[in-house]
């Protein structure tokens, strides 16, 4: 068995716009993140990250080693280095002053040092699939190659330049053109829909049933089953309306984790709230699943890319331990499947989704300890 021991987040209800850019837009972001970043000196990556690396869970992972031991870095779309290159000049606009210390591999080996000795250092760019796909990295380490104890810190900085004109070329995100006409950021909606960008990132550690059971740790969730697919697909950005990717996802993680469809009682969607996402995951869902609710937290802390899978995973493992599922934000139909209203977390297993440009959709079920 495979549990979830440590865990710490950072994500921010804290909305603004951004009036000085190609595609003004509000975006949850936190504001400090972004000082002195024309010194060349800060990456604001690395800042967002600084937010969930608790010194003294670090410190104790240090003072607590264990057998195998792996660092997964997932960083979603890009490497940091030169991600903010654009020729204007917006607030959010720097250039980095030393390149190398800002590719992710090199980043990964600097902070999986100060979480002690490591077997295995790696990253992943799975777009915004990243943190819920290495699920099934974390599975295969400790299942199948003898680890004892997998990392993961995950962190995208999704409010910079490049992809908030990436998202806006798309036509992806929430304008505030859009919202000056009364648009609201939901999903599976039919008047309300998008997204913001956000900032936000989350470190977790797994570990085996006898490094728990050793240290005397009382666990906080079991990772049950992990999976990840593609679709069959002609365009690298687009969906499979009819939801092949998730499906194939949500049938290899439950067939994995030996699970069956009436045992999943909640889900934590993808939620983008976009046309293609919202028919691709309730095909998927209502085609693979029974009785369950659905949440999104997109609407309520943004989208933040790479990290977004596992750190909203993590924010609904704390609300259904304070007894809610919550409700998706901005619906304006009664919906008792995808929530309109907050409801009291029915008994059973929960799934996490996450899909990711290039053609990449991921599951992952939890058992609440």
């Amino acid at each position: 068995m495979i549990y979830l021991t440590h865990y710490r987040t950072a994500s921010t209800e804290n909305v603004e716009l951004l009036d000085d850019i190609v595609y003004p837009q509000k975006v949850n972001w936190f504001p400090d993140t972004y000082n002195r970043v024309k010194s060349g000196l800060v990456y604001v990556p690395h800042k967002l990250a600084e937010k969930v690396l608790d010194p003294e869970l670090l410190a104790y992972l240090r003072e607590n080693p264990v057998g195998k031991t792996a660092f997964i870095l997932a960083g979603g779309n890009a490497h940091f280095a030169g991600l903010n290159q654009r020729e204007y000049n917006s607030r959010l606009t720097y250039n980095y002053r030393f390149l190398p210390f800002t590719l992710t591999q090199v980043y990964a080996g600097r902070i999986a040092q100060s979480c002690g000795d490591m077997d295995m250092v790696t990253t992943d760019a799975s777009a915004c699939a990243s943190s819920l796909k290495v699920m099934m990295d974390v599975v295969n380490l400790i299942d199948f190659y003898d680890y004892e104890r997998v990392i993961v810190l995950t962190v995208e900085d999704g409010v910079s330049n490049a992809v908030l004109e990436f998202f806006g070329d798309a036509k992806a995100v929430l304008t505030q053109k859009q919202e000056d006409l009364g648009i609201k950021p939901s999903a599976f909606d039919s008047v309300n829909f998008g997204f913001r960008v956000g900032q936000g990132a989350a470190l977790a550690v797994f570990e085996s049933h006898s490094v728990a059971e050793e240290q005397s740790i009382t666990p906080h969730d079991r990772l049950v089953g992990a999976y990840s697919a593609s679709e069959r697909s002609t365009n690298a950005i687009g969906q499979c309306e009819d939801g092949e990717g998730f499906i194939k996802a949500i049938e290899g993680a439950m067939h994995y984790g030996n699970v069956s469809p009436d045992e999943i009682k909640i889900v934590k969607t993808h939620g983008t709230g976009t046309a293609s996402n919202n028919k691709a995951e309730k095909n998927a869902l209502t085609q693979t699943l029974k009785a369950f609710v659905a949440t999104s937290y997109k609407q309520k802390i943004g989208h933040t890319m790479g990290s977004s899978g596992l750190l909203e995973t993590l924010l609904l493992l704390d609300d259904i331990k304070s007894g809610v599922v919550p409700a998706i934000e901005n619906r304006t139909e009664t919906d008792s499947v995808f929530l309109s209203e907050s409801t009291t977390p029915p008994d059973g297993l929960i799934m996490s989704l996450a899909a990711g440009m290039g053609n990449i959709y991921s599951a992952a079920i939890f058992k609440g300890m």
